[in-house]
């Protein structure tokens, strides 16, 4: 059976008596006699569709200045009747005109309301140029948090189609004859690496193929064989020398390692999630530096991790590309898709990676971490500037033109602050984010060799 809509993995599974089979999956060859253990809404692939829906649902949170803007409109008010009444009492109604309306002309809500989305839109787009696009401002500023990145295999740490990894050009040339019209995956990839090497390829004769065991024909006069062997092997059998076996396997991206190392280098910590075996698991992680890998997880382990870790306090990050990635995509505090990926996961996700590549997720950490720095500092601006200003202004030192002159030059620093995002981002100076939490390889996860 093929379990991709479940694994992400395209190889079929062999399953045989007392083998669970779950909804979703595929019969490659033979038949199945099953026992219905659970149906509707209580099948997995249901699970995952739900909480594909409650991802897609998900309204936003109130920021901080959404928060703070109507006690901030009642302490102008109050300080604007205090100046009035203060200045009346001592001067008389007449003087008390021009301060009250300073109060009420120098305080500027608007720099400390624009603080969030102008920080945000620029680190928004400073994440865009560099491939990684977010559908919000809400999700930037949750990915600053990030100090745990999670990461699927196939499609995203590797490129998602087998590769020929080691064959011999005799034994390619026999294969890739014998595969040259066949639509399946392996058999593409041994025809391209044929090409790739500039094997000619010869003409088979009397070619059968038979689904999920392998193909036999006649290739130079004689009769060939092509078969599954061990795990990412296929062994070519017949009379002449050319016999032997053809290794085959995910290739990683190029700059995977690369991505992963910088990532690690801003202090947040990488795992390993993936449906495959876990020898490719162990593999993988090895080839990428990554020290923790899950193996075998099914969607809902997956999710389940995920929500484990939030528990704990952990900012999770995940990336991933298939539709059994949709509930932990839902459920991570930022879910990222690959853009070559299934619809449900970009419809999932909080953000899309719009390269073939994982170098976006380091660069959108640290656009993020830029805008958040750069929105502390215009709402500390901003605060300092409506406490001196209207302090001035109560004490009767601000008149209301020179007032209106200020309130809008106090927006102009918060504006200011948002382009200075860019240029943090191309300079590198971006603070790491500190690591308080205990590394997740403590879980029982299976670790990397």
């Amino acid at each position: 059976v093929r379990t991709s809509v479940l694994t992400g993995e395209a190889d079929p599974e062999p399953v045989g008596p007392g083998d669970p089979v779950w909804a979703g999956t595929v019969v490659e060859s033979g038949t199945l006699t099953v026992t219905v253990e659970a149906a509707g809404s209580a099948t997995l692939v249901s699970e995952m569709a739900e909480e594909l829906e409650r991802a897609t649902d998900r309204a936003p949170r109130a920021g901080a200045a959404d928060r703070l803007a109507p006690w901030f409109t009642g302490a102008t008010l109050v300080v604007a009747a205090a100046t009035a009444w203060g200045w009346t009492a001592a001067a008389g109604w007449g003087a008390a005109l021009a301060p009250t309306i300073a109060v009420l002309v120098v305080a500027c809500p608007c720099a400390l309301a624009l603080a969030r989305p102008l920080g945000a839109a620029a680190g928004l787009g400073a994440a865009a140029r560099r491939g990684l696009f977010l559908r919000s401002g809400e999700a930037l500023l949750h990915l600053a948090n990030t100090d745990l990145v999670v990461l699927d295999k196939t499609g995203t740490l590797t490129h998602g189609a087998p590769d020929v990894l080691e064959a011999r050009d005799d034994t390619l040339r026999v294969a890739s004859a014998l595969e040259r019209w066949s639509i399946h995956p392996v058999a593409r990839a041994i025809v391209d690496e044929a090409i790739r090497r500039g094997i000619p390829l010869p003409e088979a004769h009397a070619v059968v193929e038979t689904q999920g065991r392998g193909v036999t024909g006649r290739v130079d006069g004689a009769t060939w064989r092509l078969e599954a062997g061990e795990a990412g092997e296929v062994v070519l059998s017949g009379p002449g020398a050319a016999a032997g076996s053809i290794r085959l396997g995910d290739r990683m991206r190029p700059d995977s390692i690369d991505a992963v190392r910088t990532l690690e280098a801003l202090g947040v910590e990488v795992v390993l999630l993936t449906g495959d075996h876990p020898g490719v698991a162990r593999r993988i992680a090895a080839e990428v530096g990554v020290s923790v890998a899950g193996a075998a997880v099914r969607p809902d382990e997956k999710a389940a991790w995920i929500r484990a870790r939030i528990a704990e306090g952990r900012s999770v990050l995940f990336a991933g590309d298939g539709l059994n990635d949709g509930p932990a995509l839902g459920v991570s505090t930022v879910g990222v898709a690959m853009g070559s990926g299934a619809a449900g996961a970009v419809l999932a996700a909080d953000g899309v990676v719009g390269v073939p590549s994982l170098r976006p997720l380091a660069a959108g950490l640290r656009a993020a971490r830029a805008a958040r720095r750069t929105i502390a500092r215009s709402r500390v601006r901003s605060v300092a500037y409506n406490v001196v200003a209207v302090a001035l202004a109560a004490a009767g030192w601000v008149n209301p033109l020179v007032a209106a002159v200020l309130m809008p030059a106090s927006s102009l620093l918060v504006v200011a602050g948002a382009m200075s995002v860019e240029r943090a981002v191309r300079s590198g100076d971006v603070t790491e984010f500190p690591r308080s939490h205990a590394p997740s390889g403590s879980l029982e996860l299976g670790r990397a060799a």
